[in-house]
């Protein structure tokens, strides 16, 4: 179940917010995949996200990008992490399981069904 605090946009989250939550999730990232970053490239690769998501993601969620960093440890061979990982982990998100959620409904698949599928006016412009 996605709560009212990660129903939110990343375009609309603000900006301390958001590097807040960038360094969270960077920290669990690291830890998942056994590495241990210094302080210094903890903060650079957060304001590096941050940036990213504001730029090419802002219409994600936060619920989104905590998806693609988890399944992003558990699901690929990506065992570092790096600018162009989380990249991809969020590129394959955002069009793999959001688009493709959207695509089965237009199909005529129950929207309650598909776990990621979201109203229309939350991806519009997603693309």
């Amino acid at each position: 179940m996605i709560d009212g605090e990660n129903r939110i946009l990343i375009s609309e989250i603000p900006v301390k917010e958001l590097l807040g939550k960038c360094v969270d999730i960077l920290m669990r990232t690291y830890t998942e995949l056994g590495q241990t970053p210094t302080e210094q490239v903890v903060l650079i690769m957060s304001q590096s996200l941050a940036e990213d998501l504001k730029r090419r993601f802002s219409k994600l969620m936060w619920y989104d990008v905590d998806r693609a960093f988890n399944r992003g440890v558990r699901e690929t061979e990506e065992f570092h992490l790096s600018v162009k990982t989380y990249f991809k982990w969020l590129t394959y998100w955002k069009k793999q399981v959001i688009w493709d959620a959207q695509y089965q409904v237009q199909q005529g698949k129950d929207p309650k069904e598909i776990a990621y599928y979201k109203e229309q006016n939350q991806i519009k412009l997603l693309k």
